[in-house]
């Protein structure tokens, strides 16, 4: 499973709580971020959204790993270029969300804003969870609304 914020100005999910198994369209404008760490599981970047909350008890360094490769089972929506494999420490890529159609398979709303180490806190959740895995526990990603992430979600309205 991964956390992630997400950005507030799509605020759909104050209007209508979204249930299990709704579909949602989730995209994520590009950003540069700097190649921390690489290895054959997982990419570690230094993540572009978001600011250390000092004041928090929550230490987040500022840094996102976004798994990758067959051997790995956690699945991200998250995809970066050029592609992880071509990833070295010091590198530049973009990180971003193409739109993407995805099942809600959980939603959850924080007040007060839920406190995870960066600024702003998110004011609420949602796991996503791609449609081949619809059936499979923990295979999604949990995205956090109401932070930096220039995200946005949509409702699919077939």
């Amino acid at each position: 499973m991964c956390t992630s914020s997400v950005h507030g100005e799509n605020k759909w999910w104050r209007d209508m709580v979204p249930q299990v198994g709704d579909e949602v369209i989730v995209s994520c404008e590009p950003a540069s971020a700097r190649v921390v760490e690489a290895d054959s599981r997982q990419v570690t970047l230094e993540w572009p959204w978001g600011v250390i909350d000092n004041s928090s008890n929550f230490r987040w360094d500022g840094k996102f790993s976004l798994p990758y490769g067959d051997s790995n089972p956690e699945w991200v929506p998250y995809q970066l270029e050029p592609d992880f494999s071509e990833l070295h420490p010091g590198d530049i890529c973009t990180v971003s969300i193409p739109p993407t159609r995805l099942y809600v398979g959980h939603y959850e709303e924080y007040d007060p804003p839920r406190n995870l180490g960066w600024a702003p806190a998110p004011t609420a959740g949602i796991y996503v969870v791609p449609p081949e895995n619809m059936d499979v526990e923990d295979a999604g990603c949990m995205l956090y609304l109401g932070g930096a992430e220039p995200i946005s979600v949509e409702p699919v309205e077939d």
